[in-house]
Order: structure tokens, then C-alpha cells, then sequence
């Protein structure tokens, strides 16, 4: 291909190398449209169990057909929902059950919660590692479980 070959063929080139990324883009919009939560991630309680500490419960972005997850948090700041859903997003949570917040009873004791749920529990960390001035102190979650769904199909 010669020089002059070559300058009658850049122009084409361009317009469907711009036509071929607009194209990608507006097929990335739709899909992010088309498959985004229809209810977006919420704190659905916020409370002081443990002085200077605060519980955050946030029910995970979800579709309407999808089971609830709930995601517990312990984090020593009190902020605005949009500032914490943030601040939690970027540390991983110490439990997480597909439970109702109704079925969720969570109590203080002496060194540390007691959680009472019905429902399955995906992921459970028993110690927290909480910020005490320059130092850490440990607490105990212990966690009272009751399963009341019979069990689901396999599949297989």
C-alpha cells in the first residue's frame, strides 16, 4: 500500500474506529441499566452497643426477586447513611445472613454482643479488633442461629 492509498484510508478508518467505540459505549450504558439493583444498598440500623462503637446493619443492593442479605458492621465513626454506606463498603463485614432485620435480636454482654437471628448465616467472625485510643480490645460476637426454611433444592 502506497502513501497515497494510505491518506484516502485514514479518514474511513477513524469514522468507524469512532463508530465502533460509540457503539461499545452505549452498549456498556445498557447493560449497567438494564442489569443495576432495583433497591440499592441501605443501613437499616445504626446503634451503640458498645461505648464509642457503633452497629451498622446494611441490607445489601438487591433485586426485587432475590432473598435479603443483611451485612453487620462495627466502625467507630457516626456520619450521614450516604457517608457510612462508603466507609463500610471498604471493610469487610463480621457477619452476614440472609435474615429479615424483624429476626434479629442482638443484645450487649460484658465483653462484647450477643446475636440471636433466624435464618442462614453466610460469613461469621467471632472477634472484633476495635480501635481503644493507640491500642486494640478485643470483643466476642457470639451467635444464636435458628434455621426455619426448609431446605432448598439442590439442583441436582
Amino acid at each position: 500500500m502506497n502513501k497515497t492509498e494510505w491518506q484516502a484510508l485514514k479518514p474511513r478508518l477513524k469514522k468507524y474506529l469512532a463508530i465502533a467505540t460509540l457503539l461499545c459505549f452505549v452498549g456498556f450504558l445498557t447493560y449497567g441499566y438494564l442489569h443495576k439493583p432495583e433497591l440499592p444498598p441501605q443501613i437499616v440500623l445504626k446503634q451503640n452497643f458498645i461505648p464509642g462503637e457503633w452497629l451498622y446493619i446494611v441490607e445489601e443492593a438487591r433485586d426485587r426477586s432475590e432473598p435479603k442479605t443483611l451485612k453487620f458492621y462495627m466502625d467507630n465513626r457516626e456520619s450521614t447513611d450516604e457517608t457510612m454506606k462508603v466507609y463500610l463498603g471498604k471493610t469487610p463485614p463480621f457477619l452476614v445472613s440472609d435474615t429479615d432485620l424483624k429476626d434479629v435480636v442482638i443484645q450487649r454482654v460484658a465483653n462484647g454482643l450477643h446475636i440471636k437471628l433466624k435464618g442462614a448465616v453466610l460469613r461469621y467472625r467471632s472477634d472484633l479488633y476495635l480501635e481503644d485510643g493507640d491500642t486494640y480490645t478485643t470483643y466476642r460476637v457470639s451467635l444464636e442461629q435458628v434455621e426455619t426454611r426448609p431446605p432448598l433444592p439442590s439442583g441436582r
